[in-house]
């Protein structure tokens, strides 16, 4: 369809005008030469889009493109402008030229035509391409958050169930709340940045019963702006990794939890003590935690958010800056 929207005004309009011309006669459409150029124009149009493009320009082999395109383009005027003056029975040598260089121009103009839409064309596909790369990538590592998170979560029942603990009801209502944001909320492609709080507090709740007095547990987040937006599931990775290095064989654990908003941004700051064997070792079975938050950061934020992760040899320090909304142009 979109090729008979191209040609047919092409073939078309000289028709409908011609008869306007003085001295029109029936055949001085042939005469004139067009109908042959724009033949030969469709053929060499047909072959860049068939032929060259695929074969040198989506290759990379620009130049050999172009100059294709520049050689063929000298070829259909010269050969057009002397069918012309042949039909014509006139070899003038100014006409001629003047021919040549009208009907190159017009080669080069549709070929460049061609090239742009083809061009356009193929960056719109290869965006369409990464956006679904990018929702399946995204998709997949998002499943491999809840099985890792859950895993842990579950052995912080087991242990409230080995101990027959009265603390077990209440810890298995939070593990509800758990759940239920995960399997109905977490499959959105954003949430409130609040869900994601309130999220982080029911996790911190539960550690806090599994624990008790063992372990210091603080959590301190400020009122985020309505319009603040995240992907599910962002922030608990980092809150995780603490509970699983900072409690154990550790004298007087404790650990830290604040979120802050500034100005267009969300900090997120981890603060636990940790021991450096315990947690060389417990790196070793570490599972997927952090490489998945990494890999989500890098596709969700480029350039737009800062993680790190220190240590003092007494304190691991973590923090995760996120800029919310994409920085104006210019500024």
């Amino acid at each position: 369809m979109l090729h008979t929207i191209l040609w047919v005004p092409s073939i078309a309009i000289p028709l409908v005008l011609m008869p306007l011309k003085e001295g029109y006669r029936p055949d001085s459409y042939m005469s004139l030469g067009k109908m042959p150029f724009t033949i030969m124009q469709i053929g060499i149009f047909y072959l860049m889009v068939y032929y060259l493009y695929p074969k040198y320009f989506l290759k990379k082999k620009v130049k050999t493109y172009l100059l294709s395109i520049v050689v063929l383009c000298i070829a259909l005027a010269v050969s057009s402008a002397y069918i012309h003056c042949a039909i014509e029975g006139k070899f003038e040598y100014q006409n001629l030229m003047a021919g040549m260089i009208m009907k190159f121009l017009i080669a080069i103009a549709v070929m460049a035509t061609g090239t742009s839409f083809l061009l356009i064309t193929y960056v719109v596909r290869e965006q369409r391409l990464q956006s679904e790369n990018l929702r399946t990538e995204l998709g997949f590592l998002r499943s491999q958050v809840s099985p890792h998170f859950m895993f842990n979560t579950l052995n912080s029942m087991v242990s409230l169930a080995r101990k027959k603990s009265d603390k077990l009801e209440p810890a298995l209502m939070e593990l509800s709340n758990l759940m239920h944001y995960m399997l109905y909320e977490s499959d959105e492609e954003k949430v409130s940045i609040q869900r994601e709080i309130d999220y982080l507090q029911s996790y911190i709740d539960l550690q806090t019963l599994r624990f008790g007095h063992h372990v210091r547990i603080s959590f301190e987040a400020e009122q985020p702006p309505e319009d603040f937006a995240i992907e599910p599931m962002l922030l608990i990775p980092l809150v995780e990794n603490a509970f699983k290095h900072g409690v154990g064989m550790i004298e007087d654990p404790e650990i830290i939890v604040q979120l802050k908003v500034i100005k267009d941004e969300v900090l997120l700051m981890v603060q636990n003590k940790f021991n450096r064997q315990g947690s060389e070792a417990k790196d070793k079975t570490s599972g997927i935690g952090l490489t998945n938050l990494k890999r989500r950061l890098g596709l969700l934020y480029p350039n737009r958010h800062m993680l790190n992760m220190v240590s003092n040899g007494v304190y691991y320090n973590a923090s995760l800056k996120i800029q919310m909304h994409d920085p104006v142009p210019g500024c």
